[in-house]
């Protein structure tokens, strides 16, 4: 799948996140993620009015559904996994901070949906720890390959098909490089998924401002990762007649 995600750029501005889904789904994307932080995020002065409210996710999913594309939220807050169940939400991510919280991860591999756990702070040890520890439910989970930093020399694409060998599980990127255009040469390296932050223009700063593809770019993007992805083929070489 081909991810958008929205994260907290919406700064909890209801219609601003409309506006995310809305375009979004128009651009081509497989589906959208929006974040649901633990509480004592929003406690903070600078992060009390970046919630949505819970009536914003009821609409959103039946509207992401209706238009047959996926809904997934990035959970920190275990309190917030029977609602978002209630909603039938498609997916979910886990932020690479969470990578060692046993007791949110157990929660969330109850639910047997799509789980996409982020490895971007983790080496290949802790990674192995938490993969013991998910082994019976591990046909449900699918890494995510990012490193958290700006600049290309970071993006280190080969740990994609190195954690796919070691770990045999679906290994998904996501992209964090202030070069949007490393998501093409991704695509060689055949990640289960795609996944980016996209912002709008409503606000002149983003929370992922750096790494994020402009929602008026985003149809472009979409339409050549979608076409790109059909170049890799199969490692097979066969005798085809020249083109007339």
């Amino acid at each position: 799948m081909i991810i958008a995600e929205i994260g907290k750029n919406h700064h909890g501005s209801e219609d601003y996140a409309k506006e995310y889904l809305r375009k979004s789904l128009l651009a081509g994307v497989d589906g959208v993620l929006y974040h649901i932080r633990e509480k004592k995020f929003y406690q903070k002065t600078e992060n009390k009015k970046k919630s949505l409210p819970s009536s914003f996710y009821k609409k959103a999913v039946m509207f992401t559904k209706k238009k047959k594309k996926k809904f997934g939220i990035t959970i920190s807050d275990i309190e917030k996994i029977d609602f978002l169940e209630g909603l039938d939400v498609d997916f979910y991510k886990i932020l690479s901070q969470d990578i060692n919280n046993k007791v949110l991860i157990k929660n969330i591999l109850k639910t047997n949906k799509p789980i996409y756990i982020s490895t971007g702070l983790s080496n290949f040890s802790e990674i192995g720890k938490l993969v013991r520890f998910i082994k019976p439910n591990i046909k449900n989970v699918t890494l995510i390959h990012t490193t958290l930093r700006p600049d290309i020399k970071y993006v280190n694409l080969n740990a994609i098909t190195e954690l796919s060998e070691k770990f045999h599980i679906p290994v998904a990127f996501g992209n964090h490089c202030k070069n949007p255009l490393v998501l093409f040469a991704a695509i060689a390296y055949k990640p289960s998924d795609i996944f980016f932050y996209v912002k709008g223009t409503k606000f002149r700063h983003h929370q992922d401002d750096l790494h994020a593809i402009k929602l008026e770019d985003l149809g472009w993007y979409v339409k050549n990762l979608k076409e790109l992805s059909l170049s890799p083929g199969t490692k097979s070489k066969m005798k085809l007649t020249a083109p007339p």
